[in-house]
């Protein structure tokens, strides 16, 4: 088609419009809860952070939406960062959805754009090649605020055929779980503040994280209500001591949150993780997505956790920054880099 598509990038959508967003976001095979309107109004922001939506058409038919994140960095200076998108209607679209969502963030003032898109597989080289052709660079590995590898369990199978792919540790580790009385189940609104207890403490324990960008039980609650998936809170005894949540994204279930308390006796989180992809299946979901791996040969004892499941390993394409305004880019965005690696350094 020729001309512009037409776009839409506002603070609130109308009824026609976050109708429109919900339908493709939800159907797009790239799907991530990033970039569902759930994130926007359950993510935790600082007050220099807005979200935007974004909508991009040709004729009636959508081809690219996107959740932006708006961050004032100065006066004047504002940076743009879309979390595993934009969504796109097909690889064929990247460019233009993409050329259309920088003009609309650079008419509202946007000096900087960082996007990654869920692209993976054969597509994830044909994509960074398009990104690379509209000018933009991928971060440096310190500067990604996400994965770029993940792990994907195959639930595509009856439930003994899944369990029985998974390493013998880990289905010894869900065996000592239910021999020793953990009991799995829904979380309720009264579960809330356990759960949120043992958040804290397990953030307060591993200063090395920031836990900044993880929504709190509660929020997290509500995108489970929004998006499909569950909470699920193990109990022991009659106390709670572990809980874990996931999320709906196109055909997958995603890791979205876990605490437990530090008692080593109990593997809690094998069982965890179990029911909750027993879950997922349950719901038609043909994969369980564990969020996150380390690179090959740099495993850490969370990592351990994870590859007790066998998942097989999925590259992710990484986060890439663009300049909209080159001057303010330069002078904004590199201010903020070397803040960030003076916290990055003091939390390590």
């Amino acid at each position: 088609m020729n001309g512009r598509p037409k776009t839409v990038l506002c603070e609130a959508l109308s009824e026609e419009d976050a109708a429109a967003f919900d339908a493709f976001a939800a159907a797009n095979p790239r799907a991530a809860y990033q970039q569902s309107r759930a994130w926007a109004e359950n993510a935790p922001r600082g007050r220099r952070h807005r979200f935007l939506y974004f909508l991009c058409r040709e004729g009636d038919a959508v081809i690219g939406a996107a959740i932006v994140r708006r961050t004032r960095l100065a006066p004047g200076a504002i940076l743009a960062t879309v979390q595993r998108g934009p969504l796109v209607r097909d690889l064929a679209d990247l460019a233009r959805g993409v050329e259309a969502l920088g003009r609309a963030l650079e008419a509202l003032g946007c000096c900087t754009l960082i996007l990654g898109p869920r692209f993976t597989g054969e597509e994830r080289a044909a994509a960074q090649a398009a990104l690379a052709g509209l000018r933009f660079k991928p971060l440096p590995a310190e500067a990604q605020a996400l994965h770029g590898v993940t792990g994907i369990v195959p639930l595509d199978a009856d439930e003994p055929a899944v369990l029985a792919r998974f390493k013998q540790r880990g289905r010894r580790a869900i065996r000592k779980a239910e021999q020793a009385g953990l009991v799995v189940r829904e979380a309720g609104e009264a579960d809330f503040a356990a759960c949120q207890t043992l958040l804290d403490a397990f953030h307060q324990a591993r200063p090395e994280y920031d836990p900044s960008g993880q929504p709190d039980v509660i929020a997290q609650a509500r995108m489970v209500a929004a998006l499909g998936g569950a909470l699920l809170v193990a109990e022991h005894e009659g106390r709670i001591v572990g809980w874990h949540s996931f999320v709906r994204q196109g055909g997958s279930g995603i890791w979205l949150g876990l605490a437990t308390d530090d008692d080593p006796r109990l593997p809690r989180s094998y069982l965890l993780l179990w029911e909750a992809m027993r879950r997922g299946r349950a719901i038609g979901l043909s994969r369980y997505d564990l969020a996150g791996l380390a690179a090959e040969g740099e495993e850490s004892g969370r990592d351990q956790f994870k590859t007790a499941f066998d998942p097989a390993r999925e590259h992710l394409l990484p986060a890439s920054v663009r300049a909209l305004k080159p001057l303010r880019h330069a002078l904004f965005f590199t201010a903020r880099t070397l803040y960030r690696r003076l916290r990055a350094r003091q939390r390590g």
